[in-house]
């Protein structure tokens, strides 16, 4: 029985278009233009619901006082060479309020009295004359400041939080978190006291390497502290078994102490 070879100018015949076949595609293709609506109108509503917050007020003296409480979010604080005080905020909700208040020589805002509900993250950039003296507290967020040189410098988050704390040059200065690194680049001065504490975290201190001062660096659980280049510098002591150091660099002008929970701490020359 012989084979019967095809032409190859013969074409096959093909089913017909149904109805179904042809809808199929029409269908998904509507149902993914109406999922792109959606997502274009929910993506719209997300930002509309973003609100920001932008003003800047003069400095009527030189030596301002910025005072911040947040609850959560963000904020960064830097100095310019204008003797102004700029305010800018980036809210999660439209619902938050940012109300700075200003009086002579400072200014203040105070989130959590503003805003009685959680009205999510709001992130604040802060930028201040440099001889400002800065006061930063939140719940929830990374404090950083840098460059500034007033009189106290003050940076808290009392949950979670990183604090950054870079080119400062003040008489006094206060870090303390209870989850996250600290990280403190400074100058110490004579007479000047500096205090450094977290329940759970690293701290680096990058110190210059002229300064002198007196030292209590504790660190409760890891007994991890690394004196750097300053170890042959001064006269330490170590006490309560390798948990605490003691000592004394150069003239021991400055007090320092520093504080962990659980973490390491770690000093370097700058």
């Amino acid at each position: 029985m012989k084979a019967t070879l095809r032409s190859p100018h013969t074409r096959e015949a093909r089913p017909p278009h149904t109805r179904a076949s042809v809808a199929a595609p029409v269908r998904a293709g509507t149902v993914a233009l109406a999922l792109l609506f959606v997502c274009l109108a929910a993506g719209a509503e997300s930002f509309a619901q973003r609100k920001s917050f932008d003003k800047e007020y003069p400095a009527q003296q030189p030596r301002v006082v910025v005072q911040l409480y947040n609850r959560l979010g963000t904020v960064e604080v830097e100095t310019w060479e204008k003797n102004k005080i700029k305010v800018t905020a980036k809210m999660e909700s439209s619902k938050a309020t940012v109300v700075p208040e200003m009086s002579a020589g400072s200014i203040r805002i105070n989130v959590p009295r503003d805003n009685r509900d959680d009205v999510g993250d709001i992130n604040f950039k802060i930028m201040v004359p440099a001889d400002s003296t800065v006061d930063i507290s939140t719940m929830v967020g990374n404090i950083i400041i840098r460059n500034v040189r007033g009189e106290t410098v003050r940076a808290k988050v009392s949950s979670e939080g990183d604090i950054e704390l870079t080119g400062i040059r003040a008489q006094t200065v206060v870090a303390e978190n209870t989850r996250g690194n600290i990280l403190f680049d400074a100058e110490l001065l004579r007479d000047g006291v500096y205090d450094l504490s977290s329940t759970r975290g690293d701290i680096q201190l990058r110190i210059t390497a002229s300064s002198g001062f007196r030292l209590m660096a504790t660190s409760l659980k890891t007994r991890s502290i690394n004196l750097g280049g300053f170890a042959g510098k001064g006269d330490f002591n170590f006490t309560n078994n390798n948990r605490q150091v003691v000592g004394k660099v150069g003239d021991g002008g400055a007090v320092l102490s520093t504080t962990n929970g659980l973490g390491s701490i770690v000093f370097m020359q700058r």
